[in-house]
């Protein structure tokens, strides 16, 4: 009799333990569901000015780099982004609030002068510190250009990795959107200018960056310049007029 019920008792062992896999299984792809941002959002893509220029003559770039990507990641989850991927140095990140991507990308601005870059990056064209006349820094490190958008766009998650991606027009305006954004600016399109909080619109300098031509759509588009006060001395080629 014990001989027989020792099997019976390995075997409810193990299909208790395969329940608790599953549960937790079950739980863990819940949660990283409930994680995707989805109706309106608003999409940020990054990219670092002249990285491919840096890659291929700057030998310390990969150090850089692994600096960059730690402070993207911290506010990422800090402001509470999704990171839907990474396509070389830009970042790809979807947030369910629009003030908070703009948080988050104000934020990137002012972590970049902070991190703790090699000497050798601050000398170089792309990576330069330049001090305001009080001593505090108004360029220090890597030049990274933001874009944002708001709106819908179409959702697909990897059945294996439970991984989010999007698709569709308002995606592809966003990456435009960082297209005309210069190393250290952030650009903010119409839609995500208007759900700003009336809160935050009193801690940034908004300002109007102008009006911008895109491909495929007839009427220009109004795209605006947001930095927190302790950078609003940066010059960008295009005009802002601060709203």
């Amino acid at each position: 009799g014990a001989a027989a019920g020792a099997p019976a008792g390995l075997a409810v062992l193990v299909l208790l333990g395969y329940l608790l896999w599953s549960y937790r299984g079950r739980e863990e792809r819940r949660k990283m569901l409930e994680a995707v941002p989805q109706g309106e959002v608003a999409f940020v893509f990054t990219d670092i000015q002249n990285s491919t220029h840096l890659w291929e003559t700057y030998p310390e770039m990969s150090e850089a780099l692994e600096i960059h990507n730690e402070i993207m990641r911290s506010l990422i989850s800090a402001y509470g982004g999704y990171e839907v991927k990474t396509i070389g140095d830009s970042f790809f990140v979807a947030f369910p609030d629009a003030t908070n991507s703009v948080r988050f990308a104000v934020q990137v601005q002012l972590a970049m002068m902070d991190a703790p870059w090699p000497e050798t990056l601050l000398s170089l064209p792309d990576g330069l510190q330049e001090l305001k006349s009080d001593g505090s820094p108004l360029w220090r490190g890597l030049r990274v250009r933001v874009g944002i958008h708001r709106g819908v766009a179409k959702v697909d998650i990897n059945r294996n990795t439970l991984k989010a991606d999007y698709f569709g027009p308002t995606i592809n305006f966003a990456a435009r959107v960082e297209s005309k954004a210069i190393g250290g600016q952030v650009l903010i399109s119409e839609p995500v200018l208007n759900q700003l909080s009336e809160e935050f619109r009193e801690e940034i300098v908004l300002a109007e960056a102008g009006s911008y031509t895109f491909k495929g759509i007839a009427v220009p588009q109004e795209l605006y310049s947001v930095c927190l006060p302790d950078i609003r001395d940066r010059q960008f080629p295009k005009e802002a007029q601060e709203l």
